[in-house]
């Protein structure tokens, strides 16, 4: 059923829902995978409005502000991550010596935060190719990044009699070695995104858009130092297809993205392809007010891989080359939570939040991100 408003209101709100209609298409956050470090160049609800609302020529600026939290790290099982992590020789109060355990698997914990601000300015204009609007987008994130690892020894089936007395003692030297090589604190610059545009209308009250996206190793990375702001020195090529249907009621979009990424060439590690999927639904409550769901799903297509053929002793030395805590698997996630639009002085600017959940983590994290973006056209 529609909702009622007169069609000069209807008008100035679509107007302003187009803010976010394109600003946002291929934007990066820090959520982790079982790609490098846990990354991957794209963030898995990044996308609002922009799917869910008219597209008209112009310029947008928009200033996009995530805050991610995880506090769970999953293995392929769906369940908490492990990893075998080996120790040194313990001594126990008796005295009694407990041998180095090379093998050890202990349950591997995280407390993950990001804070990114993702200012994008975004071009559309009226000339068209092939019946499509082009244009451009480019997007230079802002952030913040820390992480903090643990691990809790998993005692059961030890050869050693009395080893799970020594757990405080085990779980220190365990700690000692991920704090050594996993835990960071970085801010800065992450990396540079630029895209042309196509925008098709489609017909009743459809559209779909195109965007070819190439991600550029701009951003501050280290090879020895597990977090970065940047991703690594590798390329990502990254196609979207978004259909948005804008009715007179509800409005519903959808984004598939594929990401192909390029060989890290300081550390030989290749992250494996992947498919996002974002989708929202949203319907008027006012002249000024909508909400809505969204969500989205995230598939690791391929295995990561890494050739450390070309790097000699020194340099594995030097840079700290090291095997990931979850690595060759393949990651997936799923998420969904509720959206609000409120549209400004009758669509001079427009504020959406967004809170999603993350469930049914693998070879990733499993958190939850609050979204608060702002756009205006120039």
């Amino acid at each position: 059923m529609s909702h009622p408003r007169v069609p000069m209101q209807r008008s100035l709100q679509r107007t302003a829902l187009t803010l976010a209609a394109i600003a946002v298409s291929m934007a990066v956050a820090t959520q982790a995978g079982a790609a490098e470090n846990g990354l991957q160049r794209y963030s898995p609800g990044v996308g609002g409005s922009d799917m869910t609302a008219p597209l008209v020529p112009g310029w947008y600026i928009q200033a996009p502000l995530v805050a991610y939290h995880a506090n769970k790290i999953k293995g392929n099982d769906g369940k908490q991550a492990t990893s075998a992590t080996p120790v040194g020789a313990q001594t126990l109060p008796g005295p009694v010596t407990v041998p180095a355990q090379p093998g050890m698997r202990s349950n591997i914990g995280i407390d993950a935060d990001t804070y990114a601000l993702l200012p994008r300015i975004t071009y559309l204009s009226p000339r068209r190719v092939l019946g499509a609007n082009v244009g451009f987008t480019a997007m230079l994130p802002v952030m913040n990044r820390r992480a903090n690892f643990t691990a809790s020894p998993i005692f059961a089936g030890t050869p050693y009699a009395g080893i799970a007395a020594a757990q405080p003692l085990v779980t220190s030297g365990i700690n000692a070695r991920i704090d050594a090589t996993q835990d960071g604190d970085q801010s800065g610059l992450g990396d540079l995104e630029v895209s042309p545009v196509l925008h098709w209308e489609i017909g009743d009250h459809q559209a779909v858009t195109f965007a070819p996206t190439v991600v550029l190793p701009t951003g501050n990375y280290n090879v020895s130092r597990r977090v970065n702001t940047g991703y690594g020195n590798f390329y990502t090529f990254r196609p979207s297809v978004q259909y948005s249907f804008v009715g007179d009621g509800w409005d519903v979009g959808g984004r598939a993205v594929l990401s192909f990424n390029t060989r890290n060439k300081d550390n030989g590690y290749f992250s494996g392809n992947m498919f996002n999927f974002d989708w929202q639904a949203m319907a008027f409550v006012s002249d000024d007010w909508r909400v809505g769901l969204q969500g989205y799903f995230v598939r690791q297509l391929s295995r990561d891989t890494q050739d450390l053929n070309g790097f000699s002793a020194t340099e594995i030395s030097e840079r700290n080359l090291r095997k990931e805590i979850i690595s060759g698997n393949k990651s997936s996630v799923n998420a969904i939570g509720p959206a609000v639009g409120w549209l400004m002085n009758g669509g001079e600017m427009m504020v959406e939040g967004k809170f999603m959940r993350e469930f049914n983590a693998r070879n990733r994290t499993e958190g939850q991100a609050f979204w608060l973006t702002v756009s205006k056209p120039l």
